[in-house]
Order: C-alpha cells, then sequence, then structure tokens
C-alpha cells in the first residue's frame, strides 16, 4: 500500500519514512502544499498530513484531498489544541495526531484507518481517474464524468482488472449482459472508442491499450 506524506521538517520525514517503510508501505514525500496538490492523481491509499507548510496548511490541503477522492487522511501535527483538532476533522480529516508520537500508535492508527477504509469502499483509481463502483459514477480530476451504461460497464470492467489482457470475445460477452440484445465486434470497437476518448490521456498514455488481434488491457495501475 502507499502513503502520501506531506511534511516540511526533514528531520521528523526522514524517522517516519523509514519507520513506514520498515512496516512495508510504499511511501512518497512531499514538503509543501504546491507539490502535494502535483501528487494527488498518484494512486495512494492514506495522507499524512502536517498542518503547518511552508505554503499554505494542511486544513485547505486536505479539502483539495476530499474533493478528489475519500482516502484517509492523518493529520500529525504540533497544533493539537482543541479548536485545531476540531477544525482538521471538520475538514474531513479522519485522524489528528499531536506531536511529539509514539511510533506504534501512529502505526495502530494507520492501520486501522486502511482496514477501514478498504472493507468498506468500492473505489477504484487510476491515474487522474475514480471510479466509485457503489453509486456508479465516474470522476477525472474530481470532475463527473456523463457515462452512457454500456461505457460505464467496461471502464469498470477494466479498472476491476488492471494490467490483464481481456480478449474482445470475453468483452462482447459482458455488453450483451447489459440488455441481453446482441453486440457485435464493429459495436465494441465504437464504444471502447468512445470511452478512450471521454478517459482523456494521462501522463501522454492513453488508458486502454488495443492489443491487436486479440483484445484491450488497461495499462494503468488501479487498487481497490
Amino acid at each position: 500500500m502507499k502513503i502520501l506524506l506531506i511534511e516540511d521538517n526533514r528531520a521528523i520525514s526522514k524517522g517516519l519514512v523509514y519507520t513506514l517503510e520498515q512496516n512495508g508501505f510504499e511511501v512518497a514525500l512531499c514538503e509543501n502544499a504546491e507539490s502535494t496538490l502535483n501528487s494527488l492523481g498518484g494512486d495512494f491509499d492514506l495522507f499524512i498530513v502536517d498542518v503547518s507548510l511552508p505554503d499554505g496548511n494542511g486544513f485547505e490541503l486536505c479539502d483539495e484531498i476530499k474533493r478528489v477522492c475519500e482516502t484517509p487522511v492523518i493529520f500529525l501535527t504540533a497544533l493539537d489544541d482543541e479548536d485545531s483538532v476540531v477544525r482538521g476533522l471538520e475538514t474531513g480529516g479522519n485522524d489528528y495526531l499531536g506531536k511529539p508520537f509514539r511510533k506504534r500508535e501512529l502505526m495502530a492508527r494507520v492501520g486501522a484507518h486502511l482496514n477501514r477504509y478498504h472493507k468498506s469502499s468500492e473505489i477504484y483509481r487510476a491515474g487522474d481517474l475514480s471510479y466509485d463502483k457503489p453509486a456508479g459514477r465516474v470522476y477525472k480530476c474530481g470532475e463527473e464524468l456523463e457515462l452512457r451504461k454500456n461505457e460505464l460497464k467496461l471502464l469498470g470492467f477494466f479498472m476491476e482488472n488492471p494490467g490483464i489482457l481481456i480478449p474482445r470475445e470475453r468483452l462482447l460477452e459482458l455488453m450483451w449482459d447489459i440488455d441481453g440484445e446482441f453486440v457485435d465486434d464493429n459495436t465494441l470497437s465504437v464504444e471502447v472508442s468512445r470511452l478512450r476518448k471521454k478517459l482523456g490521456r494521462w501522463n501522454d498514455r492513453e488508458y486502454i491499450d488495443t492489443v491487436r488481434g486479440i483484445g484491450y488491457r488497461w495499462n494503468e495501475r488501479g487498487d481497490r
């Protein structure tokens, strides 16, 4: 699992990165609000956010994070007065831990929020896209995409099977199941083309790769 740590104190961040990596997490580090906002399209399972940043504050940053995704946010800060704690929770933060902190307590809270989030969530992410399966909604950079029923069905299947080569025959079966009507090979090509156009590109790459003569592959890793 991947954690984004937002912390400008290098002595603290160095120790935190080491602790998290020793516990099996992949960690990305940002030292200010600007670099964090540029990293929000990444595929993170949890954010650890310092409140006091050189170019902003963690409360405003949490607002931006929650606008894009529902990924858990843990505030880690020296500002542990009641007003700050309340503000942090009201902006959408999932937890608030004051400095100095105990590493074992932090790891326990990280584990608890990750377990809770992944048990209750069927939200798939890739690049700047997120797919809320229960709600049947797709978002790109926080803005909802208008997808038709068959486009949504295709996208959901792709995002649930990242990196897997899916034969055209399997997708034709999937499309046929939507309303029981026959879907031919040409219709499938048109639907994939329309979906690809609506999704756009991520880091100059198409989300859906065509494997000529066989099928398609979702080329961006997605997590549930």
